[in-house]
């Protein structure tokens, strides 16, 4: 370990270099504290001349003299010189002719912008798009304000590298190369830097994804203090009860605790799962051996789980990947295989068979209102369309949008519309290629017959309909071992909202309003 002195400006750091340090770790260290991008670092003072990211950093340093200082050059982020850029031309200052000749010419819709491939990156690039098309974390990212340089740690200086990527994905439809998020990341999580013949490594897309959530829940505040953003808007409570099946005298042991990914495991190959219901129902319950303070030894246990709370935003984890031991006979070295069979899925997920008892009654209430909206809304198309076959009558809303939004409340139902999907096409975890999927339109039964979703494969970035991801030729539920197969699905929760003071049982229903992941 060594340290320098780092002058830059007015300024000087004393920079600690952890033995073998690179210098692309040095770079990252200086960002940190300077806030000046590694691609605009200029050093004077190390001997040999320009520092090289080829360089081997501990020779340099240790020929520096006793109290050599090092000078950092450089402009830090939001200290740019920028050229006066060309008028932007808003939507509402355009005529009528010109717009329908600009809607003409584009003819098709443009795609959102796609992320380049950064070296075996394409988990972390799914992964990103997905959080990028959740609008509530995307909004607290954007407002996040990083703390000062000397208190700045790498969850901030990750989470400020997030809102660059983000806003530089909403500005622009070309493709991005994100750089420096890359190497913050590798430098907060050091496994997305191991690399193998001279390569960095396929990594898995789940731990990216619960790296980033862990990361920007100690940094993005929640509406509280002693709440974070991210728990709010994926958290969920878990009600546990431990039985032992061995001694009916102990009596059970029951716990809660804050999660945030529910899985899906897949059964057996004697008892598979066939649906993504039954597969989280599998996961809630499962057996395990520990101590018995009754019995004086290890006995088996009965551990049965069940959701207490519904988090704005469900994330559900297939258990796609598992480890298969050596095999000296066929000759195969024990590592990770990927699961391929078929676990169905559709646009919505009923998570009402895996609540606690306390939260199916309140679900109840919720979907008994669904239920009564959507009858309502069933009688009065029908009745406009009995007083339209003699009339011309415009057809309204049922209800009056700013009439719905005072004094309402909001109800569960425990439905969630699915909203994002990233996916994994190959035979291991440690190969193939993710890409991402994310809902763009859902279909209105006029000009669009079915759902559009956006499909993220790094920088090539399309629109595809549900029946094309669900279909023969790629089928994200899986079955086949060489398409892509759906392992993080995100789901929005849908609610009900209803005047508070009405009763449930009512049948008017005039300033109700459903709120659901249509709007997304």
């Amino acid at each position: 370990m060594a340290q320098i002195k780092l002058k830059w400006n007015k300024e000087e750091f004393d920079v600690t270099i952890e033995e073998g340090s690179s210098v692309e770790v040095f770079k990252t260290q200086v960002w940190t504290l300077t806030s000046v991008p590694v691609d605009r670092q200029k050093y004077i003072g190390f001997p040999g001349g320009i520092l090289k990211d080829s360089d081997d950093l501990m020779a340099k340093v240790n020929k520096l003299k006793p109290g050599s200082k090092i000078t950092l050059m450089g402009t830090p982020e939001g200290k740019e010189l920028k050229a006066p850029e060309e008028k932007t031309v808003f939507e509402e200052d355009l005529s009528p002719e010109e717009k329908a000749r600009i809607l003409k010419e584009k003819k098709v819709e443009i795609p959102p912008a796609g992320i380049k491939n950064l070296g075996n990156t394409c988990y972390m690039n799914a992964t990103l798009q997905c959080l990028h098309h959740v609008p509530d974390l995307k909004e607290a990212i954007s407002g996040y304000q990083p703390p000062a340089a000397e208190a700045r740690d790498i969850d901030a200086v990750l989470t400020a590298q997030l809102r660059t990527v983000n806003s530089q994905l909403t500005s622009t439809t070309d493709s991005i190369v994100p750089m420096q998020f890359v190497m913050a990341l590798r430098q907060r999580f050091p496994r997305f830097a191991e690399m193998q013949n001279g390569a960095y490594m396929q990594q898995d897309a789940d731990e990216c994804l619960r790296g980033l959530l862990t990361s920007l829940s100690g940094t993005l505040k929640g509406s509280s203090e002693a709440s974070n953003r991210v728990d709010e808007l994926f958290g969920y409570r878990l009600k546990s009860s431990l039985k032992c099946l061995e001694c009916d005298e102990e009596p059970p042991q029951d716990s809660e605790e804050l999660s945030r990914v529910v899985m899906c495991h897949l059964g057996t190959q004697t008892e598979p799962v066939s649906h993504i219901t039954q597969g989280v129902q599998l996961s809630l319950k499962e057996h395990i051996e520990k101590n018995s303070p009754v019995l004086g030894r290890n006995a088996q246990y009965e551990k049965t789980s069940a959701l207490e709370s519904l988090p704005p935003y469900l994330i559900v984890q297939f258990a796609r990947f598992g480890y298969k031991g050596a095999n000296d006979w066929a000759g195969t070295a024990a590592g990770k295989v990927k699961l391929t069979r078929k676990c169905a899925f559709t646009h919505t997920f009923d998570i009402f068979d895996c609540a606690s008892e306390d939260l199916k009654k309140k679900l109840s209430v919720g979907r008994l209102k669904k239920k009564e909206k959507e009858d309502a809304e069933l009688e009065r198309m029908k009745k406009a369309l009995d007083k339209s076959s003699t009339d011309d009558v415009e057809m309204k809303p049922a209800e009056d949008a700013e009439a719905a939004a005072v004094g309402v409340e909001e109800l569960d139902t425990g439905y969630y519309q699915l909203v994002g999907i990233i996916s994994h096409k190959g035979r291991t975890a440690d190969g193939g290629h993710y890409v991402g999927w994310t809902l763009h339109k859902k279909a209105d039964g006029k000009d669009l017959k079915d759902d559009m979703w956006v499909l993220f494969d790094d920088d090539d970035v399309s629109f595809v309909s549900w029946k094309d991801m669900t279909g023969m030729g790629t089928d994200l539920c899986g079955g086949k071992a060489d398409t892509q197969i759906a392992y993080i699905n995100i789901y929005k929760k849908v609610t009900v909202t209803a005047d508070a003071g009405q009763a449930l049982g009512a049948s008017e229903d005039k300033d109700v309003k459903m709120e659901s992941a249509s709007g997304y």
